[in-house]
């Protein structure tokens, strides 16, 4: 006799012996599961499936308990849900893997570093630039000025020089640019919806291209007579040729992007206009005003932006034959490059902290320094004055004090320093701040550092309006503009579409950290050791004489090269495993239940497959596929309670246990434990 039963008032019928896990799926409900495969026992192990039972104690598991007659099964409940949740936590505290190679977890912007990488290993540049435009929108002008927060975080760190990462995504931009075919993603059809962008830098292109991907009209507005924002008009020429950023540009054109230039917010046009006139606003104004000295006199000194901005005109100004250059960020070193290549006879820079507290990328210091720019430290400037044709510098030595509310160590004035520098210019590049006030926009909420926006959607307090980027958070990286453009327009297409606006959630991560000695030495077993490939550069004797771009970019075969040096970091089934999704679903904190986690280990004897037993959560599937199999030897269960794991009788390889039905257990092994090889994030790894 069939069996009736009722799952969240739904009834349903089935056959004797059925599961409620087998009547909800005749219903069309989804109950999650992780350890159950259709066609073997239920494990009943992972508890994900768990189900209240009206009438009956505790929660039941929905896989493995049989369908009787009246019951009332609740499936859509507070402490069902709160039970799953805790389930999954449980489980993820003792998940030993990367779900995404640290690497991509150190891109602001999310790049598919390891998939772009096993392309350009693959020789598919092509490819590797779609997977990088998709995520950085402008992957040659960041492949340039980057400061590599992704190659922090590269595993080879531990082995010895990282991935030189930047450099590859230069490459495939460069190569798919030169050969005249750069990446046009399809676009949705017309949605007849219109988007103001007022900021053509880096978060209003990238916001511009993912709505018109999506399908919307996009209008770049700009004070500048160019698009392009700082990378334009703050990045000198030798970093990052003009011709570079506007093909970048013209891509976003290309696929319908309007720029309307030489339009001032709030005195070309107001923002009420621009409500009425667009369905939705992104505010991606940028950090482009500048702090002075801090000391008398300080009007006397140019800002390093205003400097570079001359420059980008075309009108470089006149600057004597000594220039002395107050701060340490990149904009000083680009300041004091330019300088040199104008013409000067001395350029100093000087900081008020160490070399090793300096906030630019090192290798910008090394490279100011090989075209004879002097970087003096531990010095401030106490007053700037004028004496006849020259300026006058009085400084102060320092000395390191208590750590400032920026962690680093505080400059303390060391009394009776003062020193004098003459000089014929004096350039100012200590900070930069958001032009953009309550002052222009009166309706508009602000916060400490710009306008105030819901971090997670980016929205304002004013509906239809968002913002993101350098006037959000304050002067900050390029790659991170990029990045808040990119999500500022999945939050807008929501909107513009109807939908609740929840921005671009990120499924779970787990993430192993740092290892220890013993984790290294299984990681790179069979890793040879491989320098990383230099960027090939015009000699400083050639370098300080010309606006020219500095580094050439590598040739196909260094890109090869390079590529090949990646590890593969990652889980093969990051994209469908049910163990993320569901995470991400029940909101579930891998880090609830913290503790000791099992040691990373990775057993790679078999040729189809990897096996990484910290991912197992003991479902048992792969040990009923080789029973089903009849491999002689199998897997089986060891040891008891926490220490319990899946392995090879016998310590056996794991290419004598499954001789014929490595794929399939494969495929039933719902997180990752057991991957075929070639399934790694970049493919290239385990080939």
């Amino acid at each position: 006799m069939p069996v009736n039963l009722t799952i969240d008032g739904r009834p349903v019928q089935v056959d004797p012996g059925q599961t409620v896990l087998d009547a909800a799926r005749k219903l069309g409900i989804a109950i999650p599961t992780l350890c159950h495969v259709d066609g073997f026992p239920p494990a009943a192990s992972c508890f994900v499936c768990a189900v209240k039972i009206e009438g009956r104690p505790n929660l039941w598991p929905a896989c493995a308990l049989p369908a009787t007659e009246g019951m009332v099964v609740i499936n859509d409940a507070d402490e069902v849900r709160d039970a799953r949740k805790t389930a999954l936590e449980l489980l993820l505290s003792d998940h030993t893997g990367d779900c995404i190679g640290p690497c991509r977890l150190g891109c602001p912007a999310r790049l598919d570093i390891p998939n772009f990488i096993s392309r350009i290993a693959a020789g598919d540049s092509r490819r590797a630039n779609a997977i990088v435009t998709d995520d950085l929108t402008l992957p040659a002008s960041l492949g340039r000025i980057c400061p590599r927060l992704c190659e922090q975080r590269c595993r080879r760190c531990d082995l010895e020089q990282a991935l030189s990462i930047r450099n590859l995504h230069r490459f495939a931009a460069d190569q798919q640019r030169d050969a005249g075919l750069p990446h046009l993603p399809p676009k949705d059809p017309p949605t007849g919806k219109r988007v103001a962008i007022v900021g053509a830098g880096p978060a209003g292109l990238a916001a511009a291209y993912h709505l018109l991907r999506r399908g919307h009209d996009a209008v770049l507005l700009d004070a500048h007579p160019l698009a392009g924002g700082m990378l334009r008009y703050g990045i000198p020429e030798f970093r990052l040729p003009r011709r570079v950023l506007d093909a970048e540009i013209g891509v976003i054109q290309k696929l319908g992007g309007q720029l309307r230039l030489g339009v001032r917010l709030g005195q070309d046009v107001t923002l009420d206009n621009l409500r009425r006139e667009f369905d939705a606003v992104f505010l991606a104004v940028g950090a482009q005003g500048s702090r002075g000295l801090g000391c008398p006199g300080e009007e006397l000194a140019a800002s390093a932006l205003g400097f570079l901005e001359e420059i980008a005109h075309g009108r470089p100004p006149r600057l004597g034959p000594e220039v002395v250059i107050v701060g340490g960020g990149n904009t000083a070193m680009d300041a004091s490059r330019s300088a040199v290549r104008l013409g000067a006879a001395s350029v100093r820079v000087l900081y008020r902290r160490t070399r090793r507290e300096m906030p630019c990328l090192m290798e910008e210091v090394e490279a100011a320094e090989a075209e004879g720019v002097k970087v003096e430290f531990l010095i401030a400037p106490e007053r700037l004055e004028r004496k006849g044709g020259q300026l006058r510098l009085t400084c102060l030595r320092m000395e390191l004090g208590p750590p400032d509310e920026s962690g680093r160590a505080r400059p303390v004035p060391v009394p009776g320093s003062a020193f004098d520098i003459e000089a014929s210019s004096v350039i100012a590049a200590i900070g930069q701040t958001v032009s953009l006030t309550a002052r222009h926009i009166p309706d508009l909420q602000f916060s400490t550092w710009g306008i105030a926006v819901k971090p997670q959607t980016l929205e304002t307090n004013l509906p239809g309006v968002f913002a993101g980027g350098d006037g959000v958070i304050g002067p900050d990286l390029a790659v991170r503009a990029v990045a808040a453009g990119k999500l500022a327009a999945a939050s807008i297409h929501q909107f513009l579409m109807g939908d609740k606006v929840a921005g671009a959630p990120e499924l779970i991560h787990s993430v192993m950290g740092k290892l220890d000695e013993t984790e290294l030495a299984e990681l790179f077993r069979d890793i040879e050791g491989a320098a990383r490939t230099p960027m090939p550069q015009l000699p400083p004797s050639e370098s300080r004489a010309t606006f020219a771009e500095v580094e050439l970019g590598f040739s196909p075969e260094a890109a090869a090269a390079e590529s090949k040096r990646c590890l593969g970091c990652g889980c093969g089934k990051a994209l469908n495993c049910r163990i993320r999704q569901y995470a991400a679903e029940y909101h579930a904190d891998p880090g609830r239940f913290g503790g000791e986690r099992r040691l990373f280990r990775r057993d790679l004897t078999h040729p189809e497959v990897v096996y990484e037993p910290g991912k197992c959560i003991l479902c048992g599937a792969c040990v009923q596929v080789a029973l089903e199999a009849g491999d002689d030897l199998g897997l089986a269960f060891f040891g008891r309670g926490f220490a319990t794991s899946v392995a090879v009788p016998f310590n056996r390889p794991m290419a004598e246990a499954l001789k014929t039905c490595a794929k399939r257990a494969a495929e039933v092994c719902p997180t990752g434990a057991i991957m075929l090889r070639g399934t790694g994030c970049a493919g290239c790894r385990f080939a």
